[in-house]
């Protein structure tokens, strides 16, 4: 299995020896970078780009959803997961704006956070069930109701497709999808490849957008 360069973001040196510890049980999983804010990340990530980086949401002089900006802007190829305790709406949406590919609670134990952070670099997104719920009900909130409706045949989209796209949705995992549909995790990440290109979006809080717009889901 292909090494993943990891980087951990958090102003709790606790919790950031925790995640160290877990992680030191993967063997595929490399911590090249731990930082206390924003800043911090910033100026060690002129000498060590990551692939994938955690992000805890609230710390101070620069906090996560600042620093995932600023971190998409002159680093776009690196992925992004925040990882936070909080599920307020507002952190949510402007994490998802800022470029957050997932945003999941450190409840999750820490074989979830791998999953999540595996479905990401391989072009999905992962977020726990309840913020799942929470981006469908902002973008819906968000979204205008006079604006001009899209079917699915207009993305050349397959009804399989569709029914992919209703459980990313709904927060499931790759896993879940296959199991759900009697199909392979293989079957279900290819699916969701074609799905991104026929949208011309690159992750899943992207794909849902498109989807709670135009009505599908």
């Amino acid at each position: 299995m292909e090494q993943i360069r990891l980087a951990i973001v958090d102003d709790n040196p606790q919790l950031s020896n925790q995640l160290v510890n877990s992680f030191s049980l993967f063997d595929h999983v490399k911590i090249v970078l731990i930082a206390k804010n924003g800043l911090d990340l910033l100026e060690q990530l002129g000498t060590m780009l990551p692939d994938i980086i955690l992000m805890d949401v609230q710390m101070p002089d620069m906090d996560g959803i600042e620093a995932t900006a600023a971190v998409k802007q002159h680093y776009p190829d690196i992925k992004i997961l925040m990882l936070s305790v909080f599920d307020e709406d507002e952190k949510v949406f402007r994490s998802i704006l800022a470029g957050a590919s997932g945003y999941i609670l450190k409840e999750e134990p820490p074989i979830k956070i791998l999953e999540a952070i595996e479905n990401v670099l391989e072009g999905g997104g992962s977020m726990s069930t309840i913020i799942a719920g929470k981006v469908l009900n902002l973008i819906r909130f968000q979204n205008d109701n006079n604006l001009p409706q899209k079917p699915p045949s207009d993305f050349g989209l397959s009804k399989r497709e569709i029914e992919i796209l209703e459980h990313l949705a709904d927060g499931e995992d790759y896993l879940k999808i296959s199991e759900a549909l009697f199909i392979s995790p293989n079957t279900v990440k290819k699916h969701i490849s074609n799905l991104y290109d026929k949208l011309h979006v690159h992750s899943r809080a992207e794909a849902i957008r498109i989807a709670v717009e135009n009505r599908w889901v």
